[in-house]
């Protein structure tokens, strides 16, 4: 054989090695994924173009395989959302509500023949925020799959989330919500980095420095607060529940973009800081708050919030709460001196984020139609 068949062989054994590797490559990118949603537990209505939301989330992860829905659809409440679904592949599975955790054992069930007959399900989604799926979730993982979590952290377990490879509060998977002045500011912020000049280099540099050690004593704040809220609500602030709860209470938390490389360089921060301590026999360690002048001032979080219940308040020209567009309390928050550089600072993207962080802390409630969101104070 010729050194020019040779040669030309392996160009071939070259172009087939690469096309195999490209199919691999796609194979890998698109995983199945399956869905199990505990209606009872996570039912957001069927005017707030959740179902919608949903199924694009359920996209960055992978294809949709499995969809299976658990509640008792002879309830007339349900009929409307058992339609929409049905129309969107999803598999209704009907469990009467007369059973006592009936819903909860059927989900783990067909969650658990899911994992043992079909291979192919890389990752599971679970709309639920109840502790019960534990041992579902335990299984799962040690049968290699990933795990994600849609819930209403107003009452889902923190045992629950932290065995997630992550999760998310369902009320950001709703479009709409955003106003023009968060598209305004997001136009604003891609010009700022376009023009971007040598000359400030230093000076944003330093700014930086400046802004940065503000972040990192208002996500210490929201650190004692979590800690607190989980004594009083008798659970112990155990080292990884923390971060748990810290991320209910604001989901954009995000220890790296605080320059620490992992949680536990943020919580030894935190004790270097003498904002918190270590409590408790090895092995059984919990979080507990350093009482001190700092913890009794009113936290930016605190602050922010309070100008959010003062416009409310002013809205309703102090009657009864009432509902009132998003846009509308926009509008009058953002006329408040500092609130916009408040919220920047607080780790808020959007005014449909912040009025979430209001919500999970019991201080408003709001209602969706179409895409119309409203708030009121509580």
């Amino acid at each position: 054989m010729s050194r020019m068949d040779i040669k030309e062989i392996l160009g071939k054994v070259d172009e087939i090695s690469e096309k195999m590797s490209q199919l691999i490559k796609g194979n890998q990118l698109e995983e199945n994924i399956a869905v199990l949603w505990d209606v009872e537990n996570v039912n957001p209505g069927t005017d707030s173009l959740f179902i919608e939301g949903f199924l694009e989330f359920i996209n960055k992860f992978g294809r949709l395989t499995v969809a299976q829905a658990f509640a008792d659809w002879n309830r007339r409440h349900l009929k409307k959302l058992a339609n929409l679904l049905s129309e969107r592949r999803f598999e209704l599975i009907h469990v009467p509500r007369a059973r006592k955790n009936s819903s909860d054992i059927s989900l783990v069930t067909h969650g658990m023949e899911l994992a043992l007959q079909y291979h192919n399900l890389q990752t599971f989604i679970l709309l639920t925020g109840d502790a019960d799926f534990r041992p579902l979730i335990l299984s799962l993982r040690r049968s290699g799959k990933k795990i994600h979590i849609v819930c209403d952290v107003q009452n889902a377990s923190e045992s629950l989330l932290i065995l997630a490879d992550s999760f998310i509060d369902y009320r950001e998977l709703r479009p709409g919500g955003s106003t023009e002045k968060d598209i305004e500011e997001e136009d604003q912020l891609e010009e700022k980095k376009e023009k971007t000049i040598e000359k400030e280099e230093k000076a944003i540099a330093k700014s930086k420095r400046s802004k940065l050690k503000e972040r990192r004593e208002i996500a210490f704040d929201l650190l004692v607060e979590a800690i607190k809220r989980m004594k009083d609500d008798k659970l112990k602030p155990g080292f990884g529940l923390v971060k748990v709860r810290l991320s209910m209470l604001n989901p954009n938390f995000n220890e790296k973009k605080l320059g620490y490389s992992s949680w536990s360089d943020f919580v030894n921060a935190a004790i270097n800081a003498r904002r918190i301590k270590v409590e408790g026999k090895r092995g059984e360690e919990i979080l507990d708050i350093i009482p001190s002048e700092k913890t009794k001032e009113m936290s930016e979080q605190e602050k922010a919030f309070n100008i959010l219940l003062k416009i409310l308040e002013r809205l309703d020209k102090n009657k009864e709460p009432k509902y009132h567009n998003f846009a509308n309390v926009a509008e009058e928050l953002y006329k408040e001196p500092n609130f916009n550089e408040l919220k920047e600072k607080l780790g808020y993207k959007q005014f449909k984020e912040f009025i979430q962080a209001a919500e999970v802390r019991k201080l408003v409630e709001t209602e969706v139609e179409g895409l119309v969101y409203r708030v009121k104070r509580i």
